[in-house]
């Protein structure tokens, strides 16, 4: 199992992993209510999250149900029928020729992956890409956060900030020699208030963590005082 996620309303709690799967669970009683197949990938990333447009599938307020691997996000309905079908595919590459970091983004009005070749931005109401912001001096950027002005990136060697509304990087943190995932389960973004404008009160605490070599844990935090 590389990723989780759980709503207490709904009572479920579900899961993707190494067989390709996505799994839904009875949080509350702890047993296994469905299995989703169709991924021909390892299952690096689900999200539940309540859906804030209408789209062509859902209405305001639905329960939304996102699983991803190497090359495809796919949307499925939260239903107990067996064998349930995948509500929409998307994708980057038909020849699977460009793939996709094992981060994911949802906030009920976009979804946000990133790529070799940057962050890719879809539209949820109408599942069309609206942008894909390329950084061509920095390859293979992994996604942490994503807001109204912010978004939180990282590689090999540092953390990155980036200001999306002139889809600049503004600034860097250097990272020490971290333990490397690769199916990136071992990074964890904090506090992302941040990332849809400074107030002046949120910029404090936890903004990253991943582990390391000798399995402590490396964190970042916002620096007192600015």
């Amino acid at each position: 199992v590389f990723s989780v996620d759980y709503n207490d309303e709904l009572d479920i709690l579900v899961s993707g992993s190494a067989d390709f799967t996505v799994k839904v669970w009875a949080l509350s009683a702890g047993t296994c209510l469905n299995t989703l197949t169709g991924h021909t990938e390892w299952v690096t990333k689900v999200v539940l999250q309540k859906c804030k447009v209408k789209s062509l599938l859902h209405s305001p307020g639905d329960y939304i149900l996102l699983s991803a691997d190497k090359y495809e996000i796919k949307i499925w309905p939260i239903g107990r029928e067996i064998n349930c079908k995948c509500l929409k595919t998307l994708s980057v590459s038909e020849d699977r020729s460009i793939c996709l970091q094992p981060r994911l983004h949802f906030d009920g009005k976009y979804i946000v992956c990133s790529s070799a070749l940057g962050l890719y931005q879809w539209d949820f109401a109408s599942y069309d890409i609206l942008r894909v912001i390329k950084t061509p001096e920095i390859a293979n950027l992994a996604l942490l956060g994503f807001g109204d002005i912010f978004a939180l990136l990282f590689d090999n060697r540092y953390l990155y900030i980036r200001d999306l509304r002139t889809e600049s990087l503004i600034s860097r943190w250097p990272l020490p020699e971290y333990r490397k995932s690769k199916r990136g389960s071992s990074f964890l973004a904090g506090e992302a208030s941040w990332l849809n404008g400074l107030d002046g009160h949120n910029d404090t605490g936890f903004v990253f963590a991943t582990s390391m070599p000798d399995h402590s844990i490396h964190l970042v935090l916002w620096k007192e005082h600015g």
